[in-house]
């Protein structure tokens, strides 16, 4: 929390403490509350069982406490991509019609927890008795770049790390949808505000999605001549495919290379009315925020 504390309107903030897994904390945490921006879940490079108890009991419990409350006008629920385009081949354009194949052997514990507690948001709206039903939209975002301001190492984080620092020597044949955090920001706070969005799922992407040697290449350019090791070539298919063998990030990777992923986001722009950044500016202004964090090492 220590960014929240160091803004100029801190004075403005109550901050709670609060436990996903504990129910009873949520009911002080709500009270007084005209909406409730349910943010956090983890995202773990290499995912297991735990995080999808955290991410369903964590969500239920904060439903719970909103409908016992009965003051909160409204839910604004972050979810993401990975309940959406999951454990399909990617060959076609997905929007928020779909929903992630937990069926499928692609998807890890990751993808379960996000499509379920999802899920289980909606069907617990549905449930509700009339007198106790409050809006509820849900934000689908990709995986989210833009300037960083705290050190923990979360996916997007360390990823942006390897490229910069020679721990990737050759760039994935990876696609990836990604979106800067200043419009998955903005897409809450409209989301919040705007009635129009109430009961929408909505994606927050930049479209077309980037491979991974475009990114290299933007970096490249940014940061010519200032010594960080950045990709330089696509690594082949089967370099990865043996490289996987000892790494397990690499492996939970596999059955992405080779395909791009492609996503309609039209809706964040007719019913939140943002335009989504350039990818490239997501891209730059993280890189130089892990600089000045010290996560990256200043040339």
């Amino acid at each position: 929390v220590q960014p929240v504390k160091k803004l100029d309107k801190k004075n403005l903030l109550e901050l709670v403490e609060a436990d996903l897994l504990d129910a009873s904390c949520w009911k002080k945490a709500v009270a007084g509350c005209d909406y409730v921006l349910h943010v956090a879940s983890p995202f773990p490079i290499v995912s297991d069982e735990r995080c999808i108890t955290t991410a369903v009991e964590g969500t239920m419990n904060v439903m719970r406490a909103i409908a016992e409350d009965g003051n909160v006008r409204k839910l604004v629920l972050t979810s993401s991509c990975a309940a959406v385009n999951e454990g399909y081949k990617q060959d076609r354009v997905f929007d928020e019609t779909s929903w992630s194949n937990l069926e499928s052997d692609l998807v890890d514990c990751y993808i379960k927890s996000k499509t379920l507690a999802e899920k289980a948001a909606w069907d617990y709206i549905e449930r509700l008795p009339e007198e106790k039903k409050f809006p509820m939209t849900v934000i689908n975002p990709t995986l989210v770049f833009g300037p960083a301001y705290i050190t923990e190492q979360g996916a997007s984080i360390t990823l942006m790390r390897k490229f910069m620092n020679g721990e990737m020597p050759a760039a994935p044949p990876l696609n990836m949808p990604i979106v800067d955090v200043r419009d998955v920001a903005l897409a809450h706070f409209e989301a919040m505000r705007r009635p129009e969005s109430d009961n929408e799922r909505i994606l927050v992407t930049n479209v077309p999605s980037i491979w991974f040697i475009d990114i290299a290449r933007i970096l490249r350019e940014e940061f010519k001549g200032k010594g960080y090791w950045i990709p330089r070539f696509t690594a082949p298919y089967f370099f990865v495919r043996l490289y996987a063998i000892f790494s397990p990030e690499t492996k939970a990777s596999l059955p992405r290379l080779c395909q791009e992923v492609r996503f309609d986001n039209s809706k964040v722009q007719r019913l939140l009315g943002i335009t989504m950044r350039d990818s490239k500016e997501a891209l730059i202004d993280m890189a130089h925020s892990l600089i000045d964090l010290g996560i990256i090492e200043r040339k």
